[in-house]
């Protein structure tokens, strides 16, 4: 669920920003980065590898998948500020986009593509 609940703040704050919310501060969300970091490195490491859902679960892949995408939430702000608790770089994951689960980089190639693809119609008969 780290991927499900970090994901959830940047699709609100972008939601607030939208609609003018003058309160919003890019440097301030609304919940615990290190937290969210310190729950999946600590709790959710299996010891042969993989991330598990919660402490007692087993390792799957799906669960690995979510948790590097929390993890990867809770690194990455709005601005070019990068919270990283181990302070090693190479802990630092690629930018996951917070409502399709794929890196930035991919997240805007499939954007740039689909926007120049024609506009499907629908005709009722």
């Amino acid at each position: 669920y780290s991927f499900w609940m970090g994901g959830i703040f940047p699709l609100l704050y972008m939601s607030l920003k939208h609609s003018g919310d003058k309160a919003l501060d890019s440097q301030l969300w609304q919940f615990q980065h290190e937290s969210l970091q310190e729950y999946i490195l600590f709790c959710c490491q299996a010891p042969l590898g993989g991330l598990i859902d919660k402490p007692g679960k087993n390792r799957d892949f799906y669960h690995t998948c979510y948790c590097l995408s929390g993890l990867s939430v809770s690194q990455h702000c709005f601005s070019s500020k990068i919270i990283n608790i181990t302070g090693n770089a190479t802990d630092i994951l690629e930018p996951t986009h917070p409502t399709f689960n794929i890196s930035l980089k991919k997240a805007f190639k499939a954007t740039e593509h689909f926007s120049k693809q024609p506009v499907i119609s629908i005709v009722q008969t």
